[in-house]
């Protein structure tokens, strides 16, 4: 049995008083992380692979692999945009609906938890984005720094990595202008 008190109607939860980040504030908190797919990626294969001869210098590449994927995570992690964490249930009806709506009219919810769980996805949907964009551009600079034999390897983890870039990029369109609204809207009450 949950004993926590409950707001009565008329207060304030918050998730009313909670900011709305920027699309700005939401893309600028993704740079640490993203800077390392785009550079680290690279770097760590530049480091581990002999290019004159296309053979790894150490047996612990996985290891370099893993710590760099933990890297990444830890700093998404500490980054992100503050947003709410306990959000009351919404459905995913509604959520779609007010991103679409946002993106049509400009207009967003008047329900604060259905205002706050968009917005939390919004701001999940746009990090995807960049961190797709990020990841599919460390590819493509990896792929400058292997010799011809194991580049048709990069070529293929490149087309993949655009095609999930291009998909998480439409994905974040009806977000981004979702977060567009709810600032002009914040702003304006």
């Amino acid at each position: 049995m949950d004993d926590r008190p409950r707001p009565a109607p008329d207060e304030s939860s918050p998730v009313d008083t909670a900011p709305a980040p920027t699309v700005g504030q939401v893309v600028a908190r993704t740079v640490p992380a993203a800077a390392v797919l785009v550079v680290a990626m690279p770097v760590a294969l530049w480091w581990l692979l002999d290019t004159s001869s296309g053979a790894l210098r150490t047996p612990w590449w996985p290891a370099l692999l893993l710590a760099l994927l933990a890297l990444f995570h830890l700093l998404a992690r500490l980054a992100h945009t503050p947003r709410p964490t306990d959000l009351p249930p919404t459905s995913a009806e509604r959520v779609h609906n007010a991103l679409i709506a946002a993106t049509r009219t400009g207009a967003v919810p008047s329900e604060s938890r259905v205002r706050a769980t968009a917005g939390v996805i919004a701001c999940q949907r746009v990090e995807a984005a960049v961190y797709a964009v990020a990841a599919t551009t460390g590819v493509l600079v990896a792929s400058l720094l292997v010799p011809q034999p194991a580049w048709t390897v990069f070529a293929v983890f490149a087309v993949f990595a655009g095609i999930l870039a291009v998909i998480h990029t439409l994905r974040a369109r009806r977000p981004w202008a979702y977060l567009h609204a709810l600032h002009h809207d914040d702003h304006a009450n």
